[in-house]
């Protein structure tokens, strides 16, 4: 559809003797499709012209060369390009049936280089159920702009340095009478849940003896100054981090193309720092080093007193870094909206710096994961407050009910699906229907950790959109008409079902390009359940198979699968065909 945009403001651009790229950014979307395919508001025209937005719709009317299979009609202050039934159905089929199951949906994005830093979660600790969020929406955003065209690095900056593995390094050595020789010989067989225990357990110990806090300090001065056994602790906590997290990556369908922790900066920071200096603007403050940002932002410390450096300081290193070896033209943080202050003052000292950096650099909020308490008011999940559940095992959980569900529904179909089904589509559709959820709204808004209403086959869910695709994909397994789009009578698909899922198909790249430039994935989730409500609608009230079916119908059956299948995709659920 992008091409018969371009025609239409093209043709608007010779009636009113302007230039197409300054008019083409007014063009829209009627709210009904059944008013135009495109529509371009006449309201700006109204000063110079000196008349009435609905008379100069009028009189371009009258002039404009239509493209072929359209006209161009006056609807108040609007002027629609409305396209012949048969026009709009063979594009919107063909143009489905063509997407690459895999490659880019538009080119919008075509040489331009997008970072995007997501997930980085804190090495040594498990990950919680809200930990969810940045992975699911970085990943989708990843996704998203590689459909849009885009060269996509995808980068996590896992949290691997810091006073935090002190605490580790120490607790480690007193679980073993802080003897070095037979902690180095247990490191092998340490898990995950050893340092997330150890970590947990730090703070009530600390509170015994409050020299612990002075003592991981120094152990993590030892780390910093590398010697061998704090490095060698710290590289074994560091792979048995990644290993279960990877698990968990896997689950997602989340990549990465660098895994790169704050630890890979460490050796950049002083000059990043002296490059702040050289740029006039790294001030002292009480001993501290500090850059003022703006009269309403609090000043961003770069070096505490005692010579430490910060999560800022890092995250200015990894920015110039980033730019320097990877030239992206936008640089995305899909960090949670708590962090936003910190954001707001790295991107400041970027700015006042001067480096070229600072233009692409975006932070993408999100809002915070909540949980059903025992009184019944939601609220946000955390571990301390026992609603927070260890990620794998809620992934798990969702597994097990939707493959409840699913043997339940073999047995009453008499299906021929087998254990091993059963079991790989619990896994997809289970995991599928935690993904959809942090999607399916506004990454700003809170989302509601309700494990029923999560796994529902009705509403606004992933097993509803799933089920959509597994329906089309049983229509075309028992099809026996040949599909062959050369001989479509596409003047046949004119049912007001048919209608919806064609304006619907035809809407798939702009959708992709409007959550791109918002960083909004739930447009295209609300996309998503858009196509698979038409879907339904279309497959409850047409008969596909029948004898008397047009095999139109089985075009159109397969040009919504296609396009569903690559929307389930690009959102991080599978596509599966049976159920």
């Amino acid at each position: 559809m992008n091409g018969l945009k371009k025609a239409f403001v093209g043709a608007l651009a010779q009636a009113l003797e302007q230039d197409a790229a300054s008019l083409e950014a007014s063009i829209v979307r009627p709210p009904d499709s059944k008013l135009g395919a495109f529509a371009f508001p006449c309201f700006s025209l109204a000063k110079a012209l000196r008349k009435g937005p609905p008379q100069i719709a009028a009189d371009i009317a009258a002039k404009v060369v239509a493209p072929e299979g359209t006209s161009v009609v006056a609807a108040g202050p609007y002027l629609n390009l409305v396209l012949k039934p048969c026009v709009l159905a063979r594009m919107a089929v063909t143009s489905s049936l063509s997407l690459d199951p895999t490659g880019s949906v538009t080119e919008s994005g075509k040489g331009r280089t997008v970072l995007v830093d997501y997930s980085s979660p804190n090495a040594g600790k498990e990950l919680v159920y809200h930990h969810i969020r940045s992975t699911v929406i970085g990943a989708a955003l990843c996704r998203l702009y590689g459909a849009a065209g885009w060269k996509v690095v995808a980068v996590n900056h896992l949290g691997d340095w810091g006073t935090q593995f002190g605490k580790l390094i120490l607790m480690w050595l007193r679980e073993h009478g802080m003897d070095q020789e037979k902690s180095l010989v247990d490191l092998g067989s340490v898990t995950l849940s050893d340092l997330n225990r150890m970590y947990v357990g730090f703070k009530p110990a600390a509170a015994e003896d409050p020299t612990l806090e002075e003592d991981a300090r120094l152990w993590f001065a030892r780390l910093e100054a590398k010697e061998a056994f704090a490095r060698t602790c710290w590289e074994r906590f560091i792979e048995v981090s990644k290993t279960e997290l990877n698990k968990v990556y896997v689950r997602f369908g989340a990549r990465f193309d660098h895994f790169l922790g704050e630890s890979f900066y460490e050796d950049k920071l002083d000059a990043t720092i002296a490059r702040i200096a050289k740029a006039g603007i790294l001030e002292e403050s009480e001993g501290a080093q500090v850059v003022h940002v703006g009269e309403n932002i609090p000043p961003c410390l770069i070096r505490k007193r005692d010579g430490a450096t910060l999560y800022a300081t890092r995250d200015l290193a990894a920015a110039i870094w980033r730019h320097e070896h990877f030239g992206c033209d936008r640089a995305l943080y899909v960090v949670d909206a708590g962090q936003s202050l910190h954001f707001k003052q790295v991107f400041a000292v970027l700015e006042r710096m001067q480096e070229p950096s600072a233009k692409a650099c975006i932070h993408v909020p999100f809002g915070l994961v909540l949980g059903k308490g025992e009184d019944g008011n939601w609220s946000k999940v955390s571990t301390r407050s026992g609603t927070g559940s260890p990620l794998p095992a809620v992934m798990d959980m969702a597994a097990v009910e939707i493959g409840k569900t699913i043997r339940a529904l073999a047995l009453q179909k008499e299906s021929d699906l087998t254990d091993s089904d059963i079991e790989s589509l619990s896994e997809s559709i289970g995991v599928g229907a935690l993904v959809f959820n942090e999607l399916k709204n506004k990454r700003l808004v809170d989302t509601k950790f309700d494990l029923e209403a999560i796994l529902s086959f009705s509403g606004d869910t992933g097993p509803y959109i799933q089920y959509a695709h597994v329906r089309l994909s049983s229509i075309l397994r028992k099809a026996t008409k040949p599909l062959n789009p050369a001989k479509a009578r596409w003047e046949l698909l004119c049912e007001p079902e048919t209608d919806a899922v064609l304006a619907c198909l035809s809407q798939f790249g702009e959708r992709i390009d409007q959550a791109v430039e918002a960083n909004e994935p739930s447009l295209l989730s609300q996309y998503a359940l858009e196509l698979a409500e038409k879907v339904h609608s279309f497959t409850h009230h047409h008969r596909v198979l029948d004898v008397d079916a047009t095999p139109e119908r089985l075009l159109l059956v397969e040009a919504a699968r296609r396009t569903l299948s690559r929307v389930l995709t690009i959102l991080g659920l599978e596509a599966v065909e049976r159920m």
